[in-house]
């Protein structure tokens, strides 16, 4: 198996990348959800969150996190960032390793990482054999997040500098989706991509290690099955 990052900034297009690509049934472990999965109610990090930032972090009616509270709360306080990190990105971590670990073991061919801050937070980057950027115009991505969110231009814009440009990521990346055009034109640019992309070396390696895994694992079990009825 190998790696893919999805990634692009706010308001670019990339949860539509990231849907059709699940709807062609590839697999994708999507850091977003993961990180929403995490600090569901009374788990361990919800109720760090609800420790360190207070009832307001908590939604009165469901008892889920009051994510535009702590957005609010970190967006311009890097300290209070480090916090709310340093409760989530550990499970976030496991999380995302388990489920890796789970299309490895299922002999999936590649599996794609859909993380919006992949460059920021280099956490997942090194170990990505490619890497693909969606981008689209500023015009565009402003109004987007503006719809989406309820944003002001000034709000819109100030979540926009807070991450690293989109010309950068696009000169970082290994493949880059225009999503300027019509959903259809994107959707071929997708495809044009796993097309092209081919796995490693070592993926052909790795893929006989977990086959040969199995099957050594496969005999030990019947040889211990047949010593067991041989003993009844």
């Amino acid at each position: 198996m190998f790696l893919i990052g999805l990634t692009g900034s706010i308001g670019t297009g990339k949860s539509t990348v990231s849907k059709y690509l699940s709807q062609q049934n590839i697999p994708v472990i999507d850091s977003d959800q993961i990180a929403r999965d995490v600090v569901k109610p009374y788990s361990k990090c919800w109720n760090s969150i609800r420790e360190h930032f207070g009832e307001d972090a908590i939604n009165e009616t469901d008892g889920q996190i009051n994510r535009s509270y702590l957005a609010r709360v970190i967006f311009n306080n890097p300290d209070e960032r480090l916090v709310l990190n340093k409760i989530t990105h550990p499970e976030i971590q496991k999380q995302t390793f388990l489920k890796a670990l789970y299309y490895w073991l299922t002999f999936r061919k590649f599996v794609v990482f859909d993380i919006p801050l992949l460059f920021e937070s280099k956490i997942y980057q090194s170990w990505m054999n490619y890497i693909v950027v969606v981008k689209c115009d500023p015009s565009k991505q402003l109004q987007r997040i503006k719809v989406r969110n309820g944003y002001t231009d000034e709000e819109a814009l100030s979540r926009i500098e807070s991450q690293m440009s989109l010309e950068e990521k696009c000169k970082l990346a290994d493949f880059v989706i225009d999503n300027n055009g019509t959903i259809e034109q994107t959707f071929h640019q997708i495809d044009e991509i796993l097309r092209e992309i081919k796995p490693p070396s070592t993926f052909y390696i790795l893929r006989l290690f977990l086959i040969t895994f199995y099957g050594l694992s496969s005999f030990s079990l019947i040889k211990l099955l047949q010593y067991a009825i041989s003993k009844l």
